[in-house]
């Protein structure tokens, strides 16, 4: 078994239910498998930085676990087939799956902070104070 963590992105366009519906469907798909899973996290919708497939916008979804080849194999066989699926990425951490070392890993780190769905906004100029030596003309010809 080796450790896996995959995100993928599901159509924002689909309603609330179905997007976690569709999530609820790909952890079924690896835990049939024998999968052990770590965590799931919902990242929510946010503004994917181009178009893809005409979209605007993704529901993120960042899954760890571990599992065999073949359960990813079919996870991502699955990913290819459905429509709702903008884009996926499966990455393996390594080859070997200790369940017990990630449940002391996730016992000693804190509790990530809540993040806003929304993406920050550029800062502007206007908002950095200038030093005075910023402030001069150029007088160098």
């Amino acid at each position: 078994m080796r450790h896996y963590e995959t995100l993928y992105i599901i159509s924002a366009e689909l309603a609330d239910e179905e997007i976690q519906q569709k999530a609820a469907e790909y952890e079924g798909v690896l835990t049939e498998r024998g999968a052990q899973m770590v965590k799931v996290d919902h990242w929510g919708r946010r503004k994917l930085a181009y178009p893809i497939k005409k979209q605007p916008k993704g529901y993120y979804v960042l899954m760890e676990y571990g599992a065999e080849p073949a359960a990813v194999a079919e996870l991502e066989r699955r990913f290819k087939i459905d429509e709702a699926i903008l884009r996926y990425l499966t990455v393996k951490l390594k080859d070997k799956f200790d369940p017990s070392a990630v449940e002391a890993a996730q016992a000693s780190s804190p509790p990530p902070e809540p993040q806003d769905s929304q993406p920050e906004q550029p800062t502007t100029a206007e908002d950095h104070s200038s030093t005075p030596e910023d402030s001069q003309p150029n007088t160098q010809g």
